[in-house]
C-alpha cells in the first residue's frame, strides 16, 4: 500500500566536529587529518545519498543526491550550555497590589457581617413587638363507628389495593 504523501524535495546538512580530543600532549586541540576527513565525509555522504535517493518519489524525476547533501567540518565549542535555574522574580509592586486587594476584601467582609448583625437585631425587635395571635382550638369530633370504618377502608385502599378491590367486588355482588 502506497502512502498518499510523496516527498518532492529533501536537503540534508550535517556538521561534524573535526577535533579528535580537546587536550593533546601540550594542552592543544588535535584535529582530524585531511585523509581522515575524506574517509568520514565519504562514509557519511554514502549514507545520506541513499537516504535522499530512496526518500524522494520517483515521479518527480531524477534527483542528484550530491546536490541535496551538505557536509561541513567545524570545531564545536563543547557541550551546549543549559540555562541556569533562575528563580521567578515577582516585582515588589505586585506584592503591594496583592496586599491592597486583601485589605479591600477584608473590609467588604467586615461590612457585610456588620450589616447582617444589624439586620438580625432589627428582625428580633420586630418579632418581639408582634403579639402572638390567639388561634381557637378546633372542635374535635368524637369518632363514630362510621368514621372509624371509613378510616379503615381508606387505609386498606392505600396499603392493600388488591384486597380492597376484592372487598368492593364482594359488596357489589351482595347488592
Amino acid at each position: 500500500m502506497e502512502s498518499p504523501y510523496k516527498v518532492r524535495d529533501l536537503g540534508i546538512q550535517v556538521a561534524i566536529d573535526n577535533s579528535k580530543s580537546q587536550t593533546g600532549e601540550n594542552g592543544e586541540t588535535q584535529y582530524l587529518s585531511a585523509e581522515e576527513e575524506d574517509a568520514v565525509r565519504a562514509g557519511i555522504a554514502s549514507i545520506l545519498n541513499s537516504i535522499v535517493s530512496t526518500t524522494i518519489a520517483k515521479d518527480y524525476g531524477n534527483v542528484n543526491p550530491t546536490e541535496k547533501v551538505s557536509i561541513v567540518f567545524q570545531e564545536f565549542n563543547g557541550k551546549p550550555g543549559l540555562p541556569q535555574n533562575v528563580a521567578p522574580v515577582i516585582p515588589k509592586w505586585l506584592y503591594g497590589v496583592g496586599a491592597g486587594l486583601l485589605l479591600v476584601i477584608l473590609l467588604l467582609v467586615g461590612t457585610l457581617l456588620r450589616r447582617r448583625k444589624k439586620e438580625g437585631v432589627v428582625e428580633d425587635v420586630q418579632m418581639e413587638d408582634q403579639q402572638p395571635m390567639a388561634v381557637p382550638n378546633m372542635e374535635e369530633s368524637e369518632e363514630t363507628e362510621s368514621s372509624l370504618r371509613r378510616k379503615q377502608l381508606e387505609k386498606m385502599a392505600s396499603d392493600e389495593p388488591e384486597d380492597f378491590a376484592k372487598l368492593l367486588r364482594s359488596w357489589i355482588a351482595e347488592d
